[in-house]
């Protein structure tokens, strides 16, 4: 992190009352632990910041900006380049790659050396940081987290942002998303098409550190709902010097704020790139209603859109497995992983994880090339 350039990076701003506040963030971030090395050697992939969403309402069709900024969010979809581009690496043998293909099913796994661990300077939201003793009386219903409230939010899933005056999102909660991790994989549902799932063998939590909230949340919840992948916890008390922790140390509550901009960055990328409201920094913002995708030099590599295009043209297409139509949406390259599906909907189904909020294929219905592809009514009505 202090290696990064300061564009995007938490900083002191002016302010109406003419006193100046202070931005803190969470940084996140995956390292790969190689076991064959001598001491046991790790490196950090991708790293994130973040700690914002957005609403419904400034949701893109295209899937050109990010709904959800928080920084293991941002951090897992930095991660998802890197994927694709050591995927590319082995399938081009232009360097050495963290990947080796599975002969028996044509797909690829991370080499049985490596382990994928995480880091994230606070406790992640959501259900990793209520009692184990505060019970939720309503398990099976909708809601938005509430911090006021912590009782509401054991047991079942939660929907970002915080305030329970804010505008709906359509983002669970990172505990909520770490767990989905944890039992199906990082790789996700596009990935899945040729890579078999990567675990988290361990996760690294600095603030608001309690193992007992942290295990039920991303591995009890799990085992309960049928799983056996989990992973260690554990804690760190080397500090983020932008945490909310270290800032209080320095400056008075209503001085600090927290930071309007995130950052991702991945090993091989040139450098770091910021992001405001889900958007690449200084880019135009397309307006709710747009016609068109914003173009590729302005919106970022870790959005869905950038993603499936990256996965299209350098490893779906041109490697031997099943041709990718063009005309193909994001939504249905996620579906055709049907094994990584069906896990998915299992999980979601049972009991720990009832009310968890779909993604409308409203968002997904794009193709690789920006193009969005308007669904049959009855398609969308599920």
């Amino acid at each position: 992190m202090m290696a990064l350039p300061k564009t995007g990076k938490p900083a002191a701003k002016d302010s109406s009352s003419g006193k100046q506040k202070h931005e803190w963030t969470v940084l996140a971030g995956f390292v790969i632990q190689d076991t064959k090395a001598q001491d046991k050697e790790f490196e950090c992939v991708a790293l994130g910041t973040g700690l914002k969403c957005q609403h419904r309402g400034q949701l893109s069709k295209f899937g050109d900006s990010l709904h959800d900024f928080h920084a293991e969010i941002v951090a897992r979809r930095a991660l998802l380049v890197y994927f694709i581009n050591q995927l590319y690496s082995h399938l081009h043998n232009t360097s050495s790659s963290v990947f080796e293909r599975d002969s028996e099913n044509n797909r690829f796994t991370l080499r049985s050396h490596l382990r994928l661990h995480l880091y994230t300077s606070q406790c992640p939201c959501g259900s990793s940081t209520v009692p184990d003793n505060e019970h939720d009386t309503m398990p099976s219903k909708r809601r938005k987290i509430n911090p006021s409230d912590c009782s509401l939010i054991r047991g079942s899933v939660q929907i970002k942002p915080g305030r329970g005056d804010s505008i709906p999102t359509l983002s669970m909660s990172c505990s909520d998303k770490i767990a989905r991790w944890n039992a199906l994989g990082v790789q996700g549902g596009l990935l899945s098409n040729i890579l078999r799932p990567v675990y988290i063998k361990g996760i690294v939590v600095g603030d608001l550190f309690n193992h007992s909230y942290i295990d039920r949340a991303l591995n009890q919840r799990i085992a309960s709902a049928g799983n056996k992948t989990m992973c260690e916890i554990y804690s760190t008390n080397e500090p983020f010097e932008r945490s909310q922790s270290e800032m209080l140390k320095k400056y008075e509550p209503d001085d600090i704020i927290t930071a309007d901009a995130s950052i991702y960055w991945y090993l091989g990328a040139k450098s770091s790139t910021a992001l405001v409201n889900g958007s690449k920094q200084g880019a135009k913002v397309a307006k709710r209603g747009a016609t068109a995708c914003q173009p590729p030099k302005q919106r970022s590599e870790i959005c869905k859109l950038s993603l499936f295009h990256m996965y299209s043209t350098k490893l779906q297409n041109n490697n031997g497995f099943e041709p990718q139509d063009s005309t193909m949406t994001y939504r249905q390259a996620k579906d055709r992983a049907s094994k990584y599906q069906n896990a998915k909907t299992k999980l979601l189904s049972t009991d720990e994880f009832a009310g968890w909020v779909h993604c409308p294929s409203t968002y997904e219905s794009f193709t690789m090339d920006g193009v969005y592809i308007e669904e049959p009514l009855c398609s969308k009505v599920k």
